[in-house]
Order: C-alpha cells, then sequence, then structure tokens
C-alpha cells in the first residue's frame, strides 16, 4: 500500500469493533482513522480514546453524518441500523466515499434497486459488503476444493445460526421497541449462514420457502426479534438445495455450523466445538477410505494469528476492504452480492406470512 488510507467510521459500536480490529491488522502505515461519527457521544469519545493511544491523533469527531461526509475521508464503514443501511450508503458514494457496508445489505427490494443504481453511478469507488463470515479460515479452503471438482456437483448444503448468550456479562442489545433487531425478522438474519455457501458455489438463490414455529417469547440471549426462529429452503440457480436454520430462541450456545454435500464428496463442520475453534471434515469419491472414516481438512490461513474478535474475521475483512481502496482491486464480495444474499431472506419473510408458500427471488 502507498500510503494509509483514511478511514470514517458511522456507527461506534459496532463499527469501531470492526476497524479496530482491522488497525491492529494492518497498523498506522495501512489506515488512519479520521472520523467518528455516532449519535452517542459517549461512544465516540470511547472510540476516540482507543485510536488516539494506538497512535491515530488526528480524529474528528461528529454526530451530524452529513457533516462527516464534508471531511477528507477517502472511505466509510457503514455499520448502522439496518434499515438505515442503503440510505447511508448511497449518501457517502454521492459525496465521493468508498464504501464498506454492514449486512443486511438491503432491507427491501426497492432498496435493491437504489443501492444498484447508486453503485453503478460511481465504478470510480468501492462499495463491498462486510460480510465476515466469508472470512472464516475454511471458507476460501472449500471453495478452492469446489473450483477444483473434489465436490463434484453439489447437491445439498446447509447452515446453522445458533444463538443464545446467557452470561451476565454478556452485552445485550438494548430493549428499545424501536431498536432495529426487535424488528427484523430472524429469517431476514440469514447472510452469515447463506453468504459464505453461496460464495463458495458462486450460486443464487432462485427460491425460496420459509417456516416459523408458533413459540415466539423472549430470549435467554435478551433479542426481542420477531419470529426468532426460522428455517429456509433455497433453490438455487445451479439446482442445489440449501437449508439455513436461525435460532435465537431456543436453548443452543452460540455457534456457526456449515455442510456442503456433492456428487463427488462432501464438507462439513464439526458441531462438537464452537465456531472459534472449528475443525472440518471431509469425504471424497478419490479417497475411497473416506467413505468410512471421514477425513480432517486443514483449514489454510487462520486469522486467529492476528486478532481474536470473531475468530480474526472482522480483522482481515476490513483489510481485505482497504487492500481494495489502496490497490484499486474489485471486492469479492460486491454490491451484485449483497443483493444475492440478503433478498432471499426478504422472500423468505413474505413465504412464511403467505402459509409458507414457495417465493421466487426476484432478480436484479
Amino acid at each position: 500500500m502507498s500510503k494509509a488510507v483514511k478511514v470514517g467510521v458511522l456507527g461506534c459500536y459496532r463499527g469501531f469493533h470492526v476497524v479496530r480490529e482491522g488497525f491492529k491488522v494492518l497498523g498506522k502505515e495501512g489506515v488512519t482513522v479520521r472520523a467518528l461519527c455516532d449519535l452517542d457521544n459517549e461512544r465516540v469519545k470511547e472510540a476516540e480514546k482507543w485510536f488516539v493511544e494506538n497512535g491515530c491523533t488526528d480524529i474528528l469527531l461528529f454526530n451530524d453524518y452529513k457533516e462527516m461526509l464534508k471531511s477528507d475521508i477517502e472511505a466509510i464503514f457503514i455499520a448502522t441500523d439496518a434499515p438505515l443501511h442503503v440510505e447511508h450508503a448511497i449518501m457517502a458514494l454521492e459525496a465521493g466515499k468508498h464504501v464498506l457496508c454492514e449486512i443486511p445489505t438491503i432491507y427491501s427490494k426497492e432498496e435493491a434497486v437504489m443501492l444498484k443504481e447508486a453503485v453503478n453511478r460511481h465504478p470510480e469507488l468501492k462499495f463491498m459488503v462486510a460480510e465476515n463470515c466469508c472470512y472464516a479460515a475454511f471458507i476460501d479452503t472449500w471453495k478452492k476444493m469446489y473450483e477444483d471438482g473434489k465436490l463434484g456437483i453439489p447437491v445439498y448444503a446447509e447452515s446453522e445460526y445458533l444463538h443464545c448468550e446467557t452470561t451476565e456479562k454478556e452485552v445485550k442489545p438494548p430493549k428499545d421497541p424501536k431498536y432495529w433487531r426487535n424488528n427484523l425478522p430472524g429469517s431476514r438474519y440469514l447472510t452469515h449462514n447463506l453468504g459464505p455457501i453461496l460464495y463458495v458455489l458462486d450460486d443464487e438463490v432462485e427460491t425460496v420457502s420459509c417456516m416459523v414455529p408458533d413459540q415466539d417469547s423472549k430470549t435467554l440471549s435478551g433479542y426481542y426479534t420477531e419470529k426468532k426462529v426460522a428455517v429456509i429452503l433455497c433453490k438455487t440457480k445451479k439446482g442445489a438445495v440449501i437449508r439455513i436454520l436461525i435460532c435465537f430462541g431456543a436453548y443452543v450456545g452460540f455457534d456457526h455450523n456449515f455442510a456442503i454435500y456433492g456428487t463427488h464428496g462432501m464438507l462439513e463442520t464439526d458441531k462438537s466445538t464452537d465456531f472459534d475453534h472449528k475443525r472440518c471434515f471431509a469425504r471424497f469419491s478419490d479417497l475411497p477410505f473416506s467413505k468410512d472414516k471421514k477425513i480432517v481438512v486443514p483449514l489454510g490461513f487462520n486469522p486467529t494469528e492476528n486478532d481474536v474478535g470473531h475468530n480474526g474475521m472482522d480483522g482481515v475483512m476490513f483489510k481485505d476492504f482497504i487492500d481494495c481502496v489502496a490497490n484499486d482491486k474489485k471486492p469479492k464480495l460486491d454490491v451484485d452480492y449483497g443483493i444475492r444474499i440478503s433478498m432471499p431472506g426478504i422472500s423468505a419473510e413474505e413465504s412464511y406470512k403467505n402459509g409458507f408458500i414457495p417465493v421466487k427471488v426476484p432478480k436484479f
């Protein structure tokens, strides 16, 4: 990188945590945090304190996003409430800023069109989706195996998002009824699980069907998400079936589990270990002994060497974004990918609200 990229952070709760981990990886030579913006002054001050202590001494502080966009930042990480992602991303693009945007990327069909058009108007700028689970250590290993033909033709894949923290020290989301997660159906929060599968298989969802259980009370995790448990079945363009379980409403601990089954092989994560210490198992037809005993798959690069936040995924993801900006590279998680992983959740909500019927996912 020729120079440090000047970055702004919009939303200093999640935003601070991600950019902090990226800063640990990149250092002052790769990125400088130039501006912080949040409606909560305490969050802004807390974030400023950490970055100043770590060498970013010339930081601008804002409560007004429009004012921050007038500053000399080159790129921005958007970590505001999900219903505001598209509005804030478009404002940043129109102001000439590169964008790393949290998920879900879009909140409606109309927003998909608006965002796609805004990105197309600014080909000189980078727009990247902050789907951190694509930066888990095993995901690129799985992708290479698929591209090398080790799995054959994918026929089925599945993933589970299990979320139920119970410790008193766990940071809980606010109980304000207006808080976005209180009003986001679980089916819409599927990108951490659908996203990596579609990335590995280079596929897209054409039809979804979603079912939800009747139980819908407060969970131990403190989340009040509407329809906290959802099972989504997806049929893809390449003909595979994908099952996604989103579970905020059962006593399940915390985990992300993944599996892909193909005509010549299969891959799955180890459900006996937590996500931060995943092992992967496989069976391949060109290794006949693996039919009787699964083999352990090497993970490749392990981000935990640099960072422990989300198993290192946040820091590596942010580093990739800065690399795209500094070296004029196309993000692998671009706007089309963001729409592909978010739109099925919107269609899934439509499915369960209309009697669990199959719903075609709109194309953009």
